[in-house]
């Protein structure tokens, strides 16, 4: 049965076809909502190779990052207020003003909320949320000032090369830099009824080979960069930032590089026998450490080679989780079982996989006694009776 092309129907019949598919596609949209709700809950995405909700919307359903966002703010707000289902199916809200809402809705102010913001444009959402929760500071960022308004609410990075000729064409002052606090002529701000969430950090490609990044500084933080800045002052003798913030990063990834593991010591230490990191983590492999908890720096220098600073996951569609996200080194026989510190009892893993495999060794009502933060939060009650492992995602395996 051949469907009728829009083509071939008359104005009046495709006016009301298309009311038809608007309501089933917002249908699909709430539908979609309940089940990523439901997924997020049993942390599915874990056990079928993925460290995160974002990473699974992103690589498994191949949303884009603002679809996938909006969908993500939009589950969790549904999750707090189930009465938003209703608003959501008839049109009454989308996905965009939903997650607006979200920053202030309470069980007190939900139903007036819902009837204020009921058909009405994000712009007009914006402004409803923004007249209950007062902005008290502009946007994560460098932005050029005029002289009417030289206060600069906290502080903010040069822009590269690139994107300060291009501003330079703008009216407005030179170019700002670091500086102190607000002035005096800064604009009263009112406080905010409700806590604002924080803003993250961004970087903005600028050319081919050029970022600009837009980050909010707070007092302790400028001083330490403005200490650092004249601690590099023989070798940042014009003091520019991007300089002064690739020697901070390149010395943290020095630092912390080596306790990872990713990073192999400059110089042997005296006496030390010339062997690579290759050879030397084969040799620890074949004399298991007894009874110690400590890995050999050698050992997660080889584990992180052979595993590319990526966690190890496979799921079982045979896509490598890879994330660098809070990596960990895994025991495959856990150490509190027996299992040496070996380079072959050893993988790399994200946080999340981590748990996983932890999960399966001792239980998850064991294990959910030591997650350490809400990311890895426990199983939420109303699932702890759950399976957590279904057949279907027991195919998941860890990469060679």
């Amino acid at each position: 049965m051949s469907a009728l092309t829009p083509a071939s129907l008359e104005s009046n019949v495709l006016a009301l076809r298309l009311r038809e598919l608007a309501g089933e596609e917002r249908n699909v949209q709430v539908d979609f909502l309940l089940h990523l709700d439901e997924f997020d809950r049993r942390r599915a995405f874990v056990e079928i190779g993925h460290a995160s909700l974002w990473a699974y919307c992103l690589e498994a359903l191949h949303l884009r990052e603002g679809a996938a966002g909006r969908r993500i703010q939009a589950m969790r707000v549904l999750r707090r207020f189930p009465i938003l289902e209703a608003p959501l199916r008839d049109g009454r809200l989308c996905l965009s003003t939903v997650a607006l809402l979200g920053q202030v809705l309470t069980e007190q102010n939900v139903g007036d909320l819902l009837a204020r913001a009921a058909f009405r444009t994000r712009a007009e959402v914006e402004h409803l949320v923004v007249s209950i929760q007062a902005r008290t500071a502009p946007r994560a960022g460098l932005r050029k000032l005029t002289e009417r308004a030289p206060a600069v609410v906290g502080a903010a990075l040069e822009l590269p090369q690139a994107e300060r000729a291009e501003a330079a064409t703008a009216p407005g002052p030179a170019e700002p830099t670091l500086g102190p606090g607000p002035t005096a002529g800064a604009l009263p701000a009112h406080p905010p009824t409700l806590a604002q969430p924080k803003r993250r950090a961004e970087t903005l490609a600028v050319s081919e080979s050029q970022w600009s990044l837009r980050v909010t500084l707070d007092r302790a933080c400028k001083e330490d960069l403005e200490t650092l800045r004249s601690l590099l002052s023989h070798k940042v003798p014009d003091g520019d930032l991007a300089a002064v913030l690739r020697e901070a990063i390149r010395c943290a990834i020095e630092k912390h590089g080596k306790r990872k593991g990713a990073v192999a010591p400059e110089r042997e230490t005296k006496g030390a026998k010339q062997a690579t990191d290759e050879q030397a983590g084969t040799a620890a492999a074949a004399k298991p450490s007894e009874g110690r908890t400590t890995i050999p720096a050698i050992v997660r220098r080889a584990v992180w080679k052979r595993d590319g600073g990526r966690c190890a996951w496979v799921g079982p569609d045979g896509s490598r989780c890879k994330s660098r996200w809070k990596l960990e080194l895994d025991h495959v026989q856990p150490a509190s079982l027996g299992g040496p510190s070996t380079v072959d009892n050893l993988r790399l893993a994200c946080r999340a996989h981590n748990l996983l495999h932890a999960e399966r060794s001792f239980g998850r009502e064991h294990m959910d006694r030591f997650r350490r933060d809400a990311g890895d939060g426990p199983t939420p009650p109303a699932h702890a009776d759950v399976a957590p492992l279904r057949p279907v995602m027991q195919l998941g395996r860890w990469a060679p």
